[in-house]
């Protein structure tokens, strides 16, 4: 399913598939399998292929691209130290997930004394090349500050369910898993998120939206 949510010059278009292929799904089981009997090579595929969405779902929780780095290099040693506990290999995404939120979520309580810039000068700092290929659609980058602006001044919960469904290619029922919630409480939290980037991105107003 293909969401479309038009902005001034430009579009986000965010990509929710309905569900991986078996294919994928064996593939990455095989991987898991692999990474538990110590095979380096497909512990470090397995964790190359899902980065952009765990990179996604870190900064969500974080809000601050200065911290993602060095939460990211303890999720991978948390990897390394508790992949041989997962029962159900195919089931390593969601796992993943969840290992990833406490770990970024003990971070953000150890630091939770440390202001969260949001000057432009750290708005532009995050226009990378890493990050502008979550919005590749998005023209100039002008644009692109804009949006990240307004993406990391939304509300935690709506941020989460963002990155997730943007960053990666995870399913709304993925997604509720991870975040604990029922799966319309998913789709409602992305449709709100999506609207309030426009509205802040536009500079139009609405009522506020009840919570979800």
């Amino acid at each position: 399913m293909k969401i479309v949510y038009e902005l001034p010059f430009s579009s986000i278009y965010i990509l929710c598939r309905s569900d991986m292929t078996t294919e994928r799904k064996q593939n990455e089981s095989a991987l898991v399998c692999a990474a538990q009997r110590s095979d380096k090579e497909a512990l470090q595929r397995l964790l190359t292929r899902n980065w952009p969405w765990l990179k996604g779902l870190v900064y969500s929780i974080l809000g601050d691209a200065d911290q993602v780095d060095d939460v990211l290099q303890d999720i991978c040693i948390r990897v390394i130290a508790k992949i041989d506990s997962l029962r159900e290999p195919e089931r390593f995404r969601p796992w993943l997930a969840v290992l990833a939120k406490r770990q970024a979520l003990r971070h953000r309580q150890r630091n939770a004394r440390r202001p969260i810039p949001l000057n432009d000068e750290i708005a532009e700092l995050q226009c990378d090349e890493k990050t502008q290929q979550l919005f590749e659609k998005i023209e100039q980058k002008e644009q692109c500050r804009r949006i990240l602006q307004a993406v990391r001044t939304l509300p935690e919960k709506y941020r989460q369910v963002f990155m997730l469904a943007y960053a990666g290619d995870l399913t709304y029922a993925n997604i509720a898993e991870i975040l604990d919630i029922p799966i319309t409480t998913v789709q409602i939290r992305l449709v709100r998120a999506r609207r309030m980037i426009y509205d802040r991105v536009s500079g139009k107003k609405r009522s506020k939206v009840r919570e979800k």
